[in-house]
């Protein structure tokens, strides 16, 4: 069974390693079959290491 990766995990992980384990993860759920907890694992991670790297790369709101 294919691991699932939290956002706490994730935000261990450096933007490279993210790049990679998003890469691996794809390269996984085009193996995988519809509906299998395989799939929606790597699904879930997928989502999850997009939130972290959108989250590094936004921009604070000014304070007024």
């Amino acid at each position: 069974m294919i691991a699932f990766f939290t956002i706490y995990e994730l935000e261990q992980l450096t933007d490279d390693q993210l790049d990679e384990l998003f890469a691996a993860l794809e390269r996984l759920l085009m193996a995988t079959a519809t509906g299998t907890p395989e799939r929606r694992n790597i699904l879930a991670s997928l989502e999850n290491i997009t939130r972290v790297r959108n989250r590094r790369c936004a921009v604070p709101a000014p304070s007024l």
